[in-house]
């Protein structure tokens, strides 16, 4: 079908301008053609991004999009496709312009596809990528685009690799397979060129005299002047352009490799447990992230050491638990001047899951920078399981301030470990993981070990167990940090294992819940959580209700085995699920279950009530999937 009677509703000025063309082999089809000029043209914002049109910085006309107000790399700007037209399987063109003026001297921005799969699970497909320096309108485009073939519900969307800077975009296009879109030209880097003409001549000399003795506030600018890439404009530097233009080099030197210590650090353990530490590395994953922050901390910056997990990293709370231990080693290690601080969020009997719903409260409201995740003796099989592991992880990884995330896997006397689960997720969002599963298992059977050098019990480590696991992390960051180790900038991989559409969960308070009633649910209070509310046995059972905004509630609660819990069926917008307090595998602690999720945010009507009014019920948290 062609659509090409829609050019007679888009502005004829930017027909007349070339802005589109078309190849003999094209489809002469355009589908919309966003110039922002009047209106959002059915963009919004994704996540906290927030979406208005601002007339500082068009790529042409009178205005842009600015997209503001962003707390992770994700949050962007995005647009439904009328699947009607962009139908699946077929192939398309799409572009976009985009720059940004308040983040780094340079940055990457994405335009991907979100949409609806064959069996309901939300995917990201990546269009097109671009990167630009400050200031600087670059273009994401692909002209030959193949929607997935069982897509549905479908938003084109654009974000940034790293970071939650305010960013902006313009002319906005979907056409016909093959359509030739014009963007801007491209600012490429070219130490030297300062003045970004595609030549090193003599405007460049002069700029880099006056560099010198003025100084420079173009980022873009100063990056290119800094020839010999030492992090300062001097001398040195315009010498060098002047050697370039007579001819005396043909290329700037390349920057000196730092020394690095660790790359000789000499290990003082017997060769046996050298090898126990290296077999713990299940996967050494991108360091990019935990480099900087050990370089935070050695900088004398406040940085935080965080773990979450199960009672093995609670560890009572002792001086002896593998968490403190190893926060002791990144302290004196890293540390300078007292600036490094813990975070202990351990629970016992708690999994992953319960772990998602808390991780907001206990360590990320805490702006954790180093966080280590421990949950594999107290997962299961069931893909809530799987999916609240793998949520969790982008959880963290999605935080302004991005922090390092480290799986850490242990495994029980017996065996029972969910590590072949998790370090799928893991893998897929390449971040390092720690076996202790691995390392045991292969020192057990060569004998380098015996299961009582590590187990207090079936589960727990005493404490040359908690020392045994430490001293891996300490190997670990040695390994991290040696040359042959070091890893390009970190981003946040679009793909899943299993699934991470549950990231945004999170505990809500009460106050935030809309029309909150309680119901037949008396208040309460537990020392973990922000609220407790306890269902009054033989009361009228009446429903607790509330009304909020997005795509999922999560229910935390006590739970136990064999025990008189009773069953809380919750409908949430005529759609109930009903959740058992007595579980298998609990022992009176929290557990956590999903109650309701759709793929799009929208509003959740929630009626909470017992199935028999004479059983007892504690709910310990609401989550909400924003």
């Amino acid at each position: 079908m062609n659509f090409k009677r829609y050019f007679a509703g888009i502005s004829s000025v930017v027909l007349a301008a070339g802005l589109l063309s078309f190849p003999a082999s094209g489809d002469e089809t355009a589908f919309f053609i966003d110039h922002f000029e009047d209106g959002n043209h059915s963009w919004t914002g994704r996540g906290a991004a927030k979406l208005q049109l601002s007339e500082s910085n068009p790529f042409d006309g009178v205005n842009c999009l600015q997209v503001s107000g962003r707390t992770a790399a994700w949050n962007g700007a995005q647009k439904e496709l009328d699947m009607t037209l962009f139908q699946p399987g077929g192939t398309y063109s799409f572009s976009c312009n985009a720059m940004q003026t308040a983040g780094k001297a340079e940055e990457t921005f994405y335009m991907k596809l979100q949409y609806t799969d064959a069996s309901g699970e939300t995917k990201y497909d990546p269009v097109a990528e671009a990167t630009t320096m400050k200031g600087e309108w670059v273009q994401l485009a692909n002209s030959e685009y193949t929607v997935p073939a069982d897509a549905s519900k479908a938003f084109l969307y654009v974000e940034t690799a790293d970071g939650s800077f305010d960013f902006y975009i313009d002319n906005a296009v979907g056409a016909g397979e093959a359509t030739i879109i014009e963007g801007p030209a491209q600012k490429k880097l070219k130490y030297g060129d300062i003045n970004y003409d595609g030549v090193i001549n003599i405007p460049d000399l002069c700029l880099i005299k006056a560099a010198v003795t003025e100084g420079l506030t173009d980022d873009a600018q100063k990056k290119a002047a800094d020839v010999n890439r030492d992090k300062e404009i001097n001398a040195e530097d315009a010498m060098l352009i002047f050697q370039y233009l007579k001819g005396e080099i043909e290329t700037f030197p390349e920057p000196p490799v730092p020394e690095n210590i660790w790359d000789d650090y000499q290990e003082t353990a017997t060769p046996q447990m050298q090898k126990f530490y290296a077999d713990s590395i299940y996967h050494m994953g991108n360091t990019s992230r935990l480099r900087k922050k050990v370089e935070q901390a050695q900088a004398g910056e406040k940085t935080t050491v965080a773990y979450i997990g199960g009672s093995i990293t609670e560890g009572n709370g002792l001086e002896t638990c593998y968490a403190k231990r190893s926060y002791n080693y990144f302290a004196q290690t890293f540390g300078n001047g007292g600036n490094v601080s813990y975070v202990n969020a351990g629970l016992s009997g708690t999994s992953s899951v319960v772990g998602l719903m808390r991780a907001q409260n206990d360590i990320l409201s805490k702006n954790a920078d180093v966080i280590f995740i421990e949950f594999s003796v107290n997962d299961h099989p069931e893909e809530i399981y799987k999916k609240g592991f793998e949520s969790l992880i982008k959880q963290c990884l999605s935080q302004p301030n991005d922090p390092a995330v480290v799986v850490i896997i242990t495994r029980a006397k017996g065996g029972y470990s969910m590590q072949e689960q998790m370090v799928k997720s893991a893998k897929n969002f390449d971040v390092p993981i720690i076996s202790m599963d691995t390392a045991l298992t292969k020192a057990f059977e060569s004998g380098t070990l015996k299961k009582e050098d590590y187990y207090s019990d079936e589960y727990h480590p005493h404490a040359s167990g908690n020392a045994l696991i430490s001293d891996c992390i300490s190997y670990f960051y040695r390994q991290a940090l040696k040359t042959e180790n070091m890893s390009d900038e970190y981003t946040i991989p679009s793909t899943s294992a299993y699934g991470s559409e549950y990231s945004t969960c999170s505990i809500v308070p009460v106050t935030e819940l809309q029309g909150f009633n309680q119901g037949a649910f008396k208040t309460s209070k537990h020392p973990r959580f922000p609220y407790a509310y306890d269902f009054q046995k033989g009361s009228n059972n009446a429903p607790m209700t509330f009304k909020t905004t997005g795509k999922g509630i999560f229910i935390l609660f006590k739970s136990n085995q064999n025990s008189s819990l009773g069953v809380l069926d919750v409908t949430v917008n005529g759609k109930t699920t009903s959740i058992k307090g007595n579980r298998n595998y609990a022992w009176g602690g929290p557990d956590a279950d999903m109650a309701f999720y759709q793929p799009q945010s929208g509003e959740l009507s929630v009626s909470m009530k017992m199935q028999n009014a004479g059983t007892d019920f504690s709910i310990w948290g609401i989550g909400v999937v924003k």
